[in-house]
């Protein structure tokens, strides 16, 4: 395709559409067989070279970034400070949580429904037309003996669903920065007068050459995976290192090195984490001490890239001691769905009932479990200290209430005017009572996981770390994911909740029931004159109240039970943690948000 040249792709499908083709890329094989360890790799070049993408890709100026834990936020805490410097950016990461559009951020906001469609149905199409042609070319060849009997139709297959979703983002990269220059190079020719002579190769140059940043999170491991078929990166980072995907990175931290550094090609240095003092005294945009690990590395990326750009202004800066702007204000605005998230349950209204608040982190690993026990037993207990220093009301909570109802059961029915004041007047005097009475804060576990993680290792760790800040779950609830391995869905929530097998959530039931009877103490510091008014009236597994473990057979059951429980007890303050899985995660936010 020549440069500039619009891309009109075949006649436009619906969005549901686009995800049914997408949905067709998922194998369904298992994550540790032999196409997972680097099996037909270099079809990853032939795919480019069906795109036209071999010189675009060498062409993006490329910030690319493995690791076992942080990889992600490292990401985006690069294209942030990027982006504040003035550069436009271009960010892939994965998983998604709610839409698949949000793994291509342009600017730091996710690629339209428009170019998304456009760009994936050029891309599927080409692919799909080229593969099925040379799938044709193979076996007229095999049967005149061209190749001999080794030649199969496997070997142009469509690539599967994260090698497909790599190449659309180097589509997406580069033709978006095709397009800026090209409408640049357009406005300035036809600004430029008759007289005025200029050599087209220069102007040529000037522009298409300019620079743009495209940041990519490595999907997993890293030597395999398919965003190293970049050949040329600006610079590579590597975040944090911890067991995960053993079954095939390999079973101990040498070998799963081994795996994450084979993206680097350029040379290795250990990066210090970011100094708190240099944000002059404000906040990382992302929740929790670990980011500071990660913010570290992103500045060392950022300031790398700028100086191998030619960006020498900025790159040459002392950051030992201090910041640019540009780089504090990145870092104190990057946002990241899902990791040490706080959300409130917008279909539950605070002023009337209790308070639901979600904390949400896609924590999946021993490692990763530690720290997000970390983040949320502070974030709880801080609140909790918050509610603390209100003041408190004389009158008692029951005899308010009473008093509050009196008023408008006085009020005369046919006294309209005298009604309306009389509700607003409740209304104030109940988010008065509210906002000055203490919360009994209660905090629950909603949890769920692949069956190829080991809960055994995640949950103990959970308990433990969030014991060792005092801070204890009232009850767990288990329930399977929503989103489905086979089909890759959009925002929309399912019509029909189908049968679930409960079997791998009895599971996890059991080894936290186990882990609870060996924490002998737990008892004694339970907070309990609450817990009596909870009714546990849904779910399989736990059939009293006293139960501290329920299982539900889906999530949309387990939530409305949570809102239950708020909507019947006023003066408590639901403090949910969500983990295990970023896919359970990514189901809960559906559920929670208008």
């Amino acid at each position: 395709m020549a440069d500039g040249e619009k891309e009109s792709p075949d006649a436009p499908t619906s969005y549901d559409e686009a995800m049914e083709a997408l949905s067709s890329l998922i194998t369904k094989r298992s994550r540790g067989n032999n196409s997972n360890k680097g099996n037909q790799f270099d079809l990853l070049f032939h795919y480019l070279k069906i795109l036209e993408l071999e010189d675009a890709l060498d062409d993006l100026k490329i910030v690319h970034v493995a690791g076992t834990k942080g990889k992600g936020s490292t990401c985006t805490f690069t294209e942030s400070i990027l982006r504040n410097c003035g550069f436009r950016t271009g960010l892939f990461t994965s998983p998604h949580l709610i839409d698949v559009r949000e793994r291509f951020r342009l600017d730091g906001v996710d690629i339209s429904q428009e170019k998304f469609l456009a760009y994936f149905w050029w891309c599927f199409n080409r692919l799909k037309t080229t593969c099925f042609t040379l799938i044709l070319y193979h076996i007229h060849a095999a049967e005149f003996g061209r190749y001999g009997q080794e030649r199969t139709t496997e070997d142009v297959p469509m690539p599967p669903l994260f090698r497909f979703l790599t190449l659309l983002a180097f589509k997406i990269f580069s033709a978006e920065q095709v397009h800026k220059y090209w409408f640049h190079l357009q406005h300035c020719l036809s600004c430029l007068s008759s007289e005025t002579q200029l050599n087209w190769d220069l102007i040529c140059y000037s522009f298409f050459v300019q620079v743009d940043v495209a940041i990519l999170e490595v999907g997993l491991g890293g030597r395999f995976d398919a965003t190293n078929v970049v050949q040329k990166p600006v610079v590579c980072g590597i975040a944090s290192l911890g067991y995960d995907h053993m079954e095939i990175l390999g079973d101990t931290l040498g070998k799963i090195a081994g795996e994450k550094a084979g993206i680097l090609k350029v040379d290795l240095q250990v990066v210090p984490p970011l100094d708190v003092n240099l944000l002059n005294g404000q906040k990382l945009g992302l929740e929790g001490e670990h980011q500071y690990v990660n913010a570290g590395l992103a500045i060392a990326l950022s300031f790398t890239w700028l100086k191998r750009t030619g960006h020498l202004e900025l790159a040459n800066q002392d950051h030992t001691d201090s910041l640019p702007e540009q780089f504090i204000k990145g870092l104190t605005a990057a946002s990241f769905q899902g990791r040490a998230q706080i959300v409130p349950d917008q279909y539950v209204d605070s002023e009337k009932d209790g308070d639901l608040v979600f904390y949400l982190d896609g924590a999946h690993s021993p490692e990763s479990m530690e720290i997000c026990a970390k983040w949320f037993s502070g974030a709880v207990k801080g609140e909790h200290q918050s509610d603390k220093a209100k003041p408190q009301v004389s009158s008692s909570t029951h005899q308010l209430k009473k008093n509050i109802m009196q008023v408008s059961i006085n009020v005369h029915p046919f006294n309209q005017c005298a009604l309306h004041e009389s509700k607003l007047l409740s209304e104030i005097l109940l988010a008065t009572l509210k906002s000055s009475s203490s919360l009994a804060f209660m905090q629950i576990l909603l949890f769920n996981c692949m069956t190829v993680r080991d809960p055994e290792l995640l949950l103990p760790q959970l308990m433990k770390t969030c014991a060792s800040q005092d801070v204890y779950f009232k009850k767990a609830l288990f329930a399977p994911n929503m989103s489905v391995y086979h089909k890759v869905g959009t925002h929309a929530l399912p019509s029909a909740v189908p049968e679930a097998d409960l079997s791998w959530q009895l599971t996890l039931q059991r080894v936290w029931d186990n882990t609870m009877q060996k924490d002998k103490g737990r008892e004694a510091k339970q907070v309990n004159h609450v817990a009596e008014e909870m009714k546990d009236d849904t779910g399989k597994g736990g059939g009293s109240h006293e139960s501290s473990s329920v299982v539900f057979p889906s999530l949309p059951l387990a939530i409305k039970w949570l809102r239950d429980t708020v909507r019947q007890n006023q003066s408590v303050r639901l403090q949910v943690l969500v983990t295990g899985s970023l896919h359970l995660v990514g189901d809960v936010l559906k559920l929670i948000r208008k």
